[in-house]
């Protein structure tokens, strides 16, 4: 360390995500770099919820390719695990730890899309593998496997606000819900805009010859939404969580299912189904 009397100088970098604030503070520049040009749109000030203390794994890369997440003492403690990074998380402290092995965008992005994902849950909030969109002051929600048509949708509506391409951010708000702009970015590589909009309808997307929402009943909502939720951890009682918020989503939110032909006209079949 350069600084005087052994002190290193720590930066802190205050993300909002889905209206919850993160801190991340780190001693290290290169960290500070990476992240605060890779979430420019999504920088906060203070206060901020949760605390992250991210530093550098002195292994560097090991042999784990997936997202491991398990308990550390409680259901309120996490370890989270991949190839590039190793991180902790005490959700009833909302502060934790990142020790990466890679200083990159791609292990900074997969460890905030898990702890978002933890840390949304409590605000009744899911990350979504979605696309959404915004026009007119309303906010439309596209769940969908790879190929169903998310980026298709997203190139046919140069005229809405793009939210997400690929993963999206919905939370529960009194009488209905909210959709929040995500930097969680798919093929087109660019993030959402970082704006709330209240949430008209959810439709599951399939491709079709002709355009048509057709409605779904909750149960079938709540099945096809929670396909789509990204969720690493395995807990019981975050499980639990994840159902409920699921349901008072499908129960508040008009859900359809959508089929739809690459044309721009298919949003006349959107807006007069919500």
């Amino acid at each position: 360390c350069a600084a005087p009397a052994g002190r290193c100088a720590v930066d802190e970098i205050i993300l909002e995500i889905g209206g919850v604030r993160t801190a991340i503070v780190t001693p290290h520049r290169e960290v500070a770099d990476v992240v605060s040009r890779r979430y420019e749109r999504f920088l906060a000030s203070p206060p901020a919820h949760w605390r992250i203390e991210t530093g550098l794994r002195p292994e560097g890369l090991v042999s784990l390719e997936d997202v491991v997440v398990r308990s550390a003492g409680g259901p309120q403690r996490l370890v989270v695990e991949r190839y590039d990074f190793v991180a902790t998380l005490d959700l009833a402290a909302r502060a934790g730890t990142l020790a990466l092995g890679a200083v990159d965008d791609i292990a900074i992005d997969t460890f905030l899309r898990v702890a978002y994902s933890l840390a949304l849950l409590e605000t009744g909030g899911l990350l979504v593998h979605a696309a959404s969109l915004a026009r007119g002051g309303r906010a439309w929600v596209f769940p969908g496997r790879s190929g169903s048509g998310k980026t298709t949708l997203t190139r046919l509506s140069p005229d809405a606000t793009l939210l997400s391409d690929e993963i999206s951010i919905v939370r529960l708000e009194t009488g209905g819900a909210r959709c929040y702009g995500s930097p969680f970015w798919g093929e087109l590589a660019r993030p959402g805009d970082n704006t709330a909009v209240p949430l008209a309808a959810i439709h599951f997307l399939r491709h079709a010859d002709r355009h048509a929402a057709t409605p779904v009943t909750p149960r079938q909502a709540r099945a096809s939404l929670l396909r789509n939720v990204l969720f690493f951890a395995a807990q019981r009682a975050l499980l639990a969580g994840v159902l409920d918020v699921a349901a008072g989503l499908v129960d508040r939110v008009p859900c359809f299912a959508l089929g739809f032909r690459p044309e721009a006209s298919v949003w006349e079949a959107i807006e007069h189904a919500a």
